[in-house]
């Protein structure tokens, strides 16, 4: 067993790391004071993973495979519902599968053993029969059809298709009908040998605990489990590659809305040049709320002529497999804003929001949304976890939003205005 302490001393909090003799990466985040405590597994399979390479050859998995195994974890040998036994315990339980990872998590107050014992076991056999799998084809299928009349959803699957267009980015993460069919016990078989593995795995604890007794309780529900996983030491997991074909310049689709929907995206350049990925994604998050946040002159003048309400809002996926900005609102001039959204990207550097004094409120707020997750164990636990993807340290945040200086952030939105590709989707009115 490793065990190794990171103290930041500027939050003072001090993030214990141990690495179990399974092979278990577990990180305990004690928050001294706070009632609720959240447990959450990682497992580095998401959407976007398309296969696994052996031999020199790619073995492709179906769409939606991540998310379907999600779903056949919980369910227990019997075809019950595994949530219900966490919630007899007074835990709340759930799961979800993102593109490049899937996460399992429960929170509770009093029975934090309990729920570990339970999320150990839970993920440590894989009980599937040809019968639950049809099933739960079903299922799924039916859930992908309750997202066809969802205006939103639609438009963000619509950019993602024409900034990714035939990658798995362009398809819902739990598949398409035709792939979820296609889904059969052997891929879910050899996906859950392949990732399930304790090594593959990472452990995050948030709340009032005792370092050494939850690492004690982890590491006992573990070698009390019977895991049927076998170490495959000669394969590796296949990312798609998401940005090969070029942009989709525009795309367009009627719905039952009583507004157009405008979404326009824009796809970063796959290599940084240099910059590191946090750092990266921060300094691009102060730049699109210099220039299009509450506080930007743009957002009032925006506002006040009546060209936007508060469904204006903007995105950024910055990762270490795949790299865009969304920004979405509600508008009847959908052309002519997106012309504009695009011009005041490419005259940044003679905006007067782009200022020392606009990015210090920028930046403070920006700081203040960063120590308020600090103060709420679930959304603290969901950060923490999902920085794993991309090898990062969430903790770490807040110290270089204060670092970042106006020339780190025009360097980075230099970079972003340079390279970027853009395109266009809108939802009209039937």
């Amino acid at each position: 067993m490793l065990k190794k302490m990171k103290a930041y001393q500027s939050l003072k909090l001090a993030r214990h790391e141990v690495i179990l003799d399974s092979g278990l990466r577990l990180l305990v985040l004690p928050r001294k004071g706070f009632t609720e405590k959240q447990v959450a597994l990682s497992v580095p399979f998401g959407s976007i993973t398309r296969g696994e390479a052996r031999d020199g050859q790619t073995d492709e998995y179906p769409l939606g495979l991540a998310h379907f195994l999600e779903h056949k974890i919980f369910e227990g040998s019997d075809g019950s519902d595994v949530i219900e036994e966490f919630t007899t315990l007074g835990l709340e339980a759930n799961a979800y599968t993102s593109y490049q990872q899937t996460v399992y998590y429960f929170s509770t107050v009093n029975n934090i053993n309990e729920g570990i014992d339970k999320l150990v076991n839970l993920v440590s056999d894989l009980q599937i029969t040809e019968e639950s799998i049809d099933k739960e084809k079903l299922i799924i299928q039916k859930e992908l059809l309750m997202y066809e009349d969802d205006a939103e959803y639609q438009l963000s699957k619509g950019l993602l298709a024409n900034l990714y267009p035939g990658s798995t980015l362009s398809e819902d993460i739990a598949g398409n009908a035709a792939s979820v069919q296609n889904i059969g016990f052997n891929d879910l078989k050899r996906a859950y040998q392949r990732f399930y593995q304790w090594s593959q795995l990472t452990m995050v604890i948030v709340g009032d605990v005792d370092v050494d007794d939850v690492v004690n309780q982890v590491d006992e529900s573990v070698k009390s489990t019977v895991n049927n996983v076998v170490e495959i030491e000669t394969r590796r997991a296949v990312e798609s590659s998401v940005g090969i074909k070029p942009v989709e310049p525009s795309g367009r689709l009627e719905m039952d809305v009583t507004q157009p929907k405008l979404g326009i995206g824009f796809r970063l350049a796959e290599q940084l040049d240099g910059f590191e990925l946090q750092a990266y994604r921060v300094g691009l998050q102060l730049f699109l709320a210099m220039l299009f946040g509450l506080t930007s002159k743009t957002y009032q003048k925006w506002y006040e002529d009546g060209l936007l309400d508060y469904s204006f809002d903007f995105h950024l996926d910055v990762t270490n497999s795949f790299k865009c900005v969304s920004i979405s609102l509600d508008t009847d001039q959908p052309i002519a804003m997106t012309t504009k959204i695009k011009t005041v990207l490419t005259k940044f550097k003679t905006s007067s929001d782009f200022s020392e004094d606009h990015l210090a409120v920028v930046k403070k707020e920006t700081y203040g949304h960063f120590i308020k997750t600090l103060d709420t164990i679930d959304h603290l636990a969901g950060y923490l976890t999902l920085s794993l993807a991309d090898g990062e340290d969430y903790l770490l945040t807040g110290e270089i939003i204060r670092h970042m200086t106006l020339a780190d952030v025009y360097e980075i939105a230099d970079h972003f205005v340079t390279n970027m590709e853009a395109t266009s989707f809108t939802i009209f009115p039937k």
